[in-house]
């Protein structure tokens, strides 16, 4: 009874925040992500418009990034209305088909939580973000370079108190095994296999709390960042979907 009544009032507060603020804008803003222009990445979008019929889920809009992200992911304020972000490095890092197997980890994630994930990557994108701040701050006042052990030791203070929260919100919206589905829909545990293999073998450090919204989870450099993580090891996944082919 009362674990309902506490859905039913979140439900209210996440479809009042979206009304009110422009929720997945702000997420655009923060990873810096523009809209891809008319004609551009063609091979891609054909691939994500085939992707997106088959799943029976509207065209997601492309936007693309500079930032060096763990993969792309899928945002918006419902299942109807989104978005997926594409990091450029993405565009030379992988073939057509492992894009397509990547595109697909995406797609699967449009459903009844879109919205919910949504909120959860902006305010744990905040917090997190908070860490790097003041890490820098250290940097600009004297206390070394940005790898030095003073600016490390603040920011992995301030990572000690946002890490609980926000992975703990991370996990509540992220516990569907959203391999076998995008596997059933590009039709190929190959074309997922190779694409994990190619983003764990070309990991980045930056933006831990995207993981759970991105194939791989990015390189974690201290505890307090392996509380984000949401993916089995690559091992145990490829393991998984390999058996898929026998």
């Amino acid at each position: 009874m009362i674990l309902n009544r506490l859905k039913r009032i979140f439900s209210s507060i996440k479809l009042r925040l979206s009304n009110i603020i422009n929720i997945d804008g702000w997420l655009l803003r923060i990873y810096k992500a523009k809209p891809v222009e008319k004609g551009e990445l063609s091979v891609i979008y054909e691939r994500l418009s085939m992707l997106s019929f088959r799943a029976g889920v509207p065209v997601p809009s492309m936007y693309i990034t500079e930032l060096k992200l763990p993969g792309s992911f899928i945002i918006g304020k419902n299942k109807h209305h989104t978005s997926v972000v594409i990091p450029k490095r993405l565009v030379s890092l992988m073939t057509a088909d492992q894009l397509e197997a990547i595109l697909a980890y995406n797609l699967v994630q449009i459903n009844e939580l879109t919205g919910k994930r949504t909120i959860v990557a902006l305010i744990t994108g905040i917090l997190t973000m908070a860490s790097s701040t003041v890490r820098w701050g250290a940097v600009f006042t004297g206390f070394g370079d940005y790898d030095d052990p003073a600016p490390k030791l603040f920011g992995l203070f301030v990572m000690g108190l946002v890490a609980p929260p926000a992975a703990t919100m991370i996990h509540h919206v992220s516990n569907k095994d959203h391999d076998s589905q995008a596997c059933a829909l590009c039709r190929s545990p190959d074309m997922l296999i190779s694409a994990i293999e190619c983003l764990e073998d070309n990991n980045v450090k930056a933006y831990h709390s995207l993981g759970y919204l991105s194939l791989v989870d990015p390189i974690q450099e201290n505890c307090f960042e392996k509380l984000f993580k949401t993916h089995q090891s690559k091992e145990m996944r490829i393991m998984s979907l390999r058996g898929m082919n026998s």
